[in-house]
């Protein structure tokens, strides 16, 4: 674990709430260990610390403390300045020199957008594109000739300017980063991005060499396995190394599109056990997904399945417990998580807008004979709520408050039931009609719908607060809100859906090459089944099925 003394105090900035948000951040992962002081004379003597962060508005150095600094990051310690560290600090010219710019001026906090550029991909990988703050804009100026390599830049008033870079000084490492006024910036995913690796590259912490992944299936159905060799081929970091499938037309195809690196296998076992691959992906149809995870892990390797985790609570558990026992990597490939309904609606919960969250209601509905493909054979599939149903229940989960306004963990219990009925479309075998009820432990209730049979026109979400309402009409429609004042009177108002890069394959490679969490765990994805199956067989037995979530 790398150790890491963050240096705060000054004016105009909340500086210990920050601080507070920080050190939690970054020591989520277990790489570092965060010491917060406001005490300047810490820095006299840096011998037993890895980095220090500066988050400070001006003040006072004495001589030795300037000096304790500026020596340890020349000897190969590392910096990571932030925000004003380089503020109001004109009386100490070899520390900005270390630095490398000063802060000149700002305008209102104000929204802006960030750009980031590739040109520091190598030391800060896998940054987003862009994004956008509401910060203080930050104009600098040049305290140094050395050479700054900059990674992110925003515009003000038609000035394109740069607001973040690294930079070498002696044997140690600098990364600056202009924004970080209050704690919206600070609580920004893609700040908490940014400065985790820099801290890493601070330390002098390297990535190792590209994740070599396999593809376990490369069937033509539903083109998941081109959909993940892009997605691996779009990842910094991430390589595709291995096909497996049984069919050899199928492994010609993937030669063919991936390209003739690639090497092909017919059995999932001699994949595994090739040495070729540090992590394998389970393209299978769910009923197989378990077998896929077992074979996987029993080679030695990271494993993903696509979604659902499996198509049983007891085949999580056991797959869980194969990948704890190796002391290797399992999870779901659920990259709905990024959806932009499920978004909107975190977003307009998590403002308080409708109050205390109690009812859910998500409806994945229609009206027509479904076809022929595996997904309609319950057999082979699992059932009709293991498609896309699965997706939304993981959205539920998603939505569901976690903790009480005291901190205490909520929701970890539920009871759940359903209805499960096959009517009409008697030549596949999932079932036409299913309504899943979920009433957690908090209070909230949940409902999924998933029907063929359907001819009724329903929203794709409807979701109730104790100040009002919000409906989601389908996957890209945005919000509309009502809300209800203490008078009574109604207001409607519409959001716009909100959109991100979808983080999955992201966060996978940060989470193998940089220690950040694991977002889908395999904990997180069981909770979805154990929906899902408790819905059935409170279905079959006519009774309320209690269970108790991991996550």
């Amino acid at each position: 674990m790398k150790r890491i003394l963050m240096v705060i105090g000054g004016a105009a900035h909340p500086f210990e709430k920050c601080a507070a948000i920080f050190k939690s951040a970054m020591e989520v992962g277990g790489v570092f260990s965060i010491e917060v002081t406001e005490d300047r004379g810490a820095l006299v003597d840096l011998s037993t610390y890895d980095a220090v962060a500066i988050y400070t508005g001006g003040g006072e150095m004495s001589a030795d403390q300037e000096r304790g600094l500026i020596e340890f990051v020349r000897a190969g310690g590392g910096l990571v300045a932030i925000h004003g560290a380089n503020a109001a600090m004109q009386k100490y010219p070899d520390y900005l020199e270390m630095v490398g710019t000063e802060f000149v001026g700002h305008g209102p906090i104000a929204e802006f957008g960030i750009e980031t550029s590739d040109q520091a991909s190598h030391i800060l990988p896998r940054l987003s594109s862009g994004f956008t703050v509401t910060d203080e804009f930050y104009k600098l100026e040049r305290r140094t000739e050395a050479e700054l390599t900059e990674f992110q830049h925003a515009t003000w008033q038609f000035d394109r300017q740069v607001m973040g870079y690294v930079r070498d000084f002696g044997e140690g490492r600098v990364f600056y980063t202009a924004l970080g006024h209050d704690e919206r910036t600070f609580r920004h995913p893609d700040f908490q991005d940014q400065v985790y690796k820099g801290l890493r590259y601070a330390c002098g912490m390297k990535e190792g060499p590209p994740i070599r992944m396999g593809l376990l299936g490369y069937g033509p159905a539903f083109g998941m396995g081109g959909h993940h060799s892009q997605r691996i081929a779009d990842t910094q970091g991430c390589e595709l190394a291995a096909v497996c499938d049984r069919d050899p037309a199928r492994l010609e195809a993937a030669k063919e599109e991936q390209g003739d690196h690639v090497a092909t296998f017919a059995d999932a076992q001699e994949m595994a056990n090739s040495g070729l691959i540090d992590l394998g992906f389970v393209i299978l149809p769910h009923a197989y997904h378990s077998w896929g995870i077992k074979t996987l892990l029993s080679g030695g390797v990271h494993v993903v399945t696509e979604k659902p985790f499996a198509v049983t609570v007891a085949e999580c558990d056991e797959v869980i417990a194969l990948a704890q026992e190796k002391g290797l990597m399992l999870s779901v490939y659920h990259q709905r998580h990024w959806d932009a309904d499920v978004l909107t609606l975190l977003h307009v919960i998590e403002s308080g807008m409708i109050g205390e969250l109690y009812s859910m209601e998500c409806n994945m509905v229609g009206y027509g004979r479904p076809g022929q493909a595996w997904r309609t054979h319950k057999p082979v599939s699992g059932g009709a709520l293991y498609d896309m149903g699965a997706h939304q229940f993981e959205k539920v989960l998603q939505l569901l408050p976690k903790e009480s306004a005291g901190g205490e963990k909520i929701n970890r219990r539920a009871h759940l039931y359903g209805h499960f009925l096959k009517k009409r479309w008697h030549d596949v075998t999932n079932e036409d009609y299913i309504r899943a009820y979920v009433r957690f432990d908090g209070g909230v209730e949940a409902q999924v719908l998933v029907s063929s049979l359907c001819a009724a026109s329903k929203p794709l979400w409807t979701v109730l607060g104790t100040r009002g309402s919000v409906v989601v009409e389908n996957w890209g429609s945005g919000a509309s809100i009502t809300t209800v004042d203490d008078s009574g009177a109604r207001y409607t108002s519409h959001l716009p859906a909100i959109e991100k890069p979808n983080g999955y394959y992201k966060n996978l490679a940060d989470h193998l090459l940089a220690g950040v969490p694991l977002i889908i765990t395999p904990q997180w994805a069981k909770g979805t089944v154990q929906c899902i199956e408790g819905c059935e067989i409170g279905a079959r037995e006519n009774r309320a099925v209690e269970v108790e979530f991991d996550f």
